[in-house]
């Protein structure tokens, strides 16, 4: 059940910038506090957390630091009033050892009882492996309490063991340790049952790529829904902003801080603020530019399966979501910016992917698809290619015994199972799985890791075949991974004139 939140804050405003009050009202579960620097929006989260450190956290936005533990630390990390302690500034040499070393107070505070209730599921650790895993997903995480490291981390590629803080781009130390920040603490009010949880993220976009940003914003969203937390960031990032929209919809507002006011009210964040605040990010918008096509798709999911993608170094396009019919405007604002800034005779700049269960758009005078070109899936969505062999191997099983555990286990979730227990007479591509993908997920995944992870690591590893390809179908393949091809043919002395477009 989602917590109320704070709908309106006054707090005290620093003597450099006017003195006197804050206030802000129209606060969101999630709100972005946007402004230049100086606009005081560090200061304005701090003097937020000052008032209630027991359930309101402030991770800063300088974070430096090693992976390791510090077990003489570990009794800070179980109080919030001495958490509070380290973050009274915009910097920590020691921010890392200060979250890793929370691991294991999470677990502590886990293993206790409060009122005489053993706290069972409340916040459990495959949970917390599962959002890791998608926020940073070249990585796989287990995280213990009687280790040191508290933690087990391998890449998934060839399940390297990274032992050392050497071992990581910033950008993935990054996402690792602020994710474990925000994560522990929510999970540990989680297990208290506070009836407030306001997380206060200052800048987390600093020396994180844009793409980055985009997944970020995605496992804040989650993590916000899973532990009804509110959460306020403060940004310069357009990219992350248009990010925030994009995941938490009708959920988030934007609030324009400057050191003029100290009245300020929280702007929703409608479909015009997402798509302007995308477009000033620009980095999707570049990649056409510079020989890297777009691909515009429906839906969260269908964003996080195709972003992972690229990551493979297999293949390259840069990946924008919409929400169902959206993806129609998408794709035609999209081919006018295109047709104002190409010339056809370089090709598509890129393409809009729609499930099969949905008619594919034509070209036409008033949108010749000369610039973004649609394709479709040829199964029902893209949920079908989470039960296609190749993920089902790669989950360690085949579909014989895949529904023999579906129907078995059926039973156990409740209103879902009669849907489950059809599974022997579905057809894997064309059945609509939607209703039941979570559950297939918790049923063939032990841990617990979110689908369309799974269905991009697949994907992503090399050119699809087999009926993985067939559930993608032969006019996604072609236009998605057709230069391979062409590299392919070049390279066997073969020269292809009629490159897919």
């Amino acid at each position: 059940m989602r917590l109320p939140y704070r709908n309106s804050i006054t707090i005290p405003r620093p003597s450099p910038l006017g003195g006197g009050n804050w206030s802000v009202t129209n606060l969101n579960s999630v709100t972005i506090l946007f402004g230049k620097n100086g606009s005081g929006k560090s200061l304005l989260l701090r003097s937020l957390r000052d008032q209630a450190v027991d359930s309101i956290h402030y991770v800063i936005p300088e974070r430096t630091g090693t992976l390791d533990m510090q077990p003489a630390w570990l009794q800070e990390e179980l109080s919030s009033t001495k958490r509070s302690e380290y973050s009274k500034g915009n910097y920590s040499a020691d921010y890392r050892q200060h979250v890793i070393t929370r691991i294991p107070a999470y677990f502590t505070t886990r293993g206790g009882i409060r009122k005489g209730v053993e706290y069972g599921d409340l916040g459990d650790p495959s949970d917390l492996e599962g959002l890791i895993s998608q926020l940073i997903p070249d990585f796989q995480i287990e995280l213990n309490s009687k280790e040191n490291p508290p933690y087990l981390l391998t890449r998934a590629l060839d399940q390297t063991r990274v032992s050392g803080i050497e071992q990581l781009s910033s950008g993935e130390a990054q996402l690792l340790t602020i994710g474990l920040d925000v994560l522990t603490v929510s999970a540990i009010w989680e297990i208290e049952q506070k009836s407030e949880r306001i997380m206060l993220i200052d800048e987390p976009d600093a020396h994180i790529h844009p793409d980055l940003q985009v997944r970020f914003a995605d496992f804040l969203i989650q993590v916000a829904e899973k532990y009804s937390l509110q959460i306020i960031i403060a940004t310069h990032s357009t990219t992350l902003m248009a990010s925030v929209g994009q995941f938490a919809g009708e959920s988030s507002s934007v609030v324009y801080l400057n050191r003029a006011n100290d009245t300020f009210e929280a702007k929703p964040f409608d479909n015009v603020t997402k798509e302007l605040s995308a477009c000033l990010g620009g980095h999707a918008l570049m990649g056409p530019l510079f020989g890297v096509p777009i691909l515009l798709v429906e839906g969260d999911d269908d964003y996080r399966i195709w972003s992972q993608i690229p990551r493979h170094h297999v293949v390259s396009f840069s990946v924008i979501p919409s929400q169902g019919e959206e993806i129609k405007q998408y794709q035609k604002s999209l081919q006018q910016i295109f047709s104002a800034l190409r010339d056809p005779i370089l090709g598509l700049a890129g393409y809009a992917l729609i499930d099969a269960d949905k008619g594919k758009p034509t070209p036409s005078s008033e949108n010749p698809q000369d610039q973004i070109k649609y394709i479709q899936l040829s199964c029902h969505e893209s949920e079908n290619l989470y039960i296609t062999d190749d993920v089902l191997t790669a989950l360690g099983t085949n579909w014989t015994d895949a529904v023999q555990l579906i129907v078995s286990q059926a039973d156990t979730f409740g209103a879902k199972a009669e849907l489950l227990r059809t599974a022997a007479t579905w057809d894997r591509k064309t059945h609509d799985v939607k209703p039941v993908i979570k559950e297939l997920e918790q049923i063939l995944d032990t841990r617990r890791i979110h689908w369309t992870l799974r269905t991009a690591q697949v994907i992503g590893k090399e050119r699809p075949s087999g009926q993985l390809a067939d559930f993608l179908g032969e006019e996604v393949i072609n236009a998605l991974w057709g230069v391979l091809d062409a590299v392919q043919e070049e390279a066997e002395g073969v020269v292809n004139i009629n490159e897919p477009q």
